[in-house]
């Protein structure tokens, strides 16, 4: 962040399991201004995660500043980290996140660790293999139908409230938040540039946010409270397209389930954060730091008399929608155990040694691109 010189470590996911199937924002990792973009493939068990791991511990321990990005089907695993400062990432290049270097050659390059796998190995579980690839699409396809209708479920719960949202003082809310954001700052020449992530994930550990270290270089912080449907994600909205007419770049990071909604906002520039603090991610920051933080509660903005005749639908649709995670994080845990069998089969395959020079001179690349 621009006002703090502090190393930071922030934790955040590129891609995620939600209502619309895998949706990914791997394009917005890091921007077109990359001095180099360090693309990983290869195969399940291979180490891209590991090679990811080891070079950020090099990095950062020389005082760099990362963003990791884990995986949401395995938020132990990475894939991707970014170091901001000078302008460097390493990204996993393999399916559902495929990526392909946009300037190869002179910003990115490939490093394909199948060259170092024993393929004759490999090829004598070849029946295996196939028949647990497919076994792991089956279960992600039923933990996607199990989001969906979570999600269909989170609209019609949305719906309601909405149907009890005041306009007038939802207005009055937002205008006067951006104002007290914004200030004065006036209409740039050339707009701010957009950043879309998530902050949180709906993983086979449940659901995983990391928001703290999303927002811990910000020492301005908006707390949003208030149910589906209560004009949280507008109001976000609304802010972010006035820092970004005012020149500023702004992270804005989308809801796990329904990613059409935004519940974060960070502005780096003026260490300003917006913060959607909801079930199942409540914002619970320490003592100290909670005095700080600005609350603004969206339930205000509903009519009483309308939340009350809406009260059954929401109680239900907050069971079922609930009912159906449960269900989705099942085959996603499920998809998981089945992947880590699926490694097995190249892990013991793979030449790790060679691997571990690859990554050193790796290493020594990235040094000389923004540590000279």
């Amino acid at each position: 962040m621009a006002e703090n010189a502090r190393v930071l470590a922030r934790h955040m996911f590129a891609g995620g399991n939600t209502a619309e199937g895998f949706r990914s924002f791997y394009n917005h990792i890091i921007g077109p201004d990359a001095a180099r973009v360090i693309v990983i493939k290869g195969g399940p068990g291979v180490g891209k995660s590991t090679f990811m791991k080891n070079v950020a511990d090099r990095i950062t321990q020389l005082g760099q500043s990362a963003d990791f990005f884990h995986c949401s089907s395995d938020p132990g695993s990475l894939d991707g980290v970014v170091f901001p400062e000078i302008g460097v990432a390493l990204i996993d290049g393999t399916a559902p996140h495929t990526v392909d270097p946009r300037f190869p050659g002179a910003v990115d390059e490939i490093l394909y660790l199948g060259d170092y796998w024993n393929e004759s190995a490999i090829r004598a579980s070849r029946d295996a293999i196939i028949a647990c690839t497919k076994d792991i699409s089956r279960l992600f396809q039923r933990a996607y139908r199990f989001l969906r209708t979570a999600g269909d479920v989170l609209d019609d719960w949305s719906e309601a409230n909405a149907e009890a949202l005041m306009a007038g003082p939802a207005n009055k809310i937002a205008r006067s938040v951006v104002d007290q954001i914004i200030e004065t700052a006036p209409v740039a020449d050339r707009p701010g540039v957009e950043r879309h992530l998530f902050a949180s994930a709906i993983t086979p550990d449940g659901f995983v946010n990391y928001l703290e270290t999303v927002v811990a270089g910000c020492n301005r912080r908006y707390v949003v409270r208030g149910g589906p449907g209560s004009g949280k994600s507008t109001l976000i909205s609304r802010v972010a397209a006035r820092a970004v007419e005012c020149g500023m770049d702004a992270e804005l990071f989308h809801c796990s389930l329904n990613p059409a909604s935004l519940e974060h906002l960070v502005i780096p520039s003026i260490g300003a954060a917006m913060i959607t603090s909801v079930e199942p991610h409540e914002w619970k920051p320490s003592p100290h730091d909670i005095a700080d933080d600005v609350i603004i509660d969206m339930e205000q903005c509903l009519d009483p008399a309308a939340v009350r005749r809406n009260q059954g639908i929401i109680e239900y649709d907050r069971k079922l929608m609930h009912e159906a995670m449960s269900r989705a994080v099942h085959f996603l845990d499920e998809a998981r155990r089945a992947h880590h069998f699926l490694e097995s089969f190249y892990t013991p395959n793979i030449d790790f040694d060679a691997i571990g020079e690859l990554r050193e001179r790796t290493l020594q690349r990235i040094l000389a691109v923004g540590l000279h």
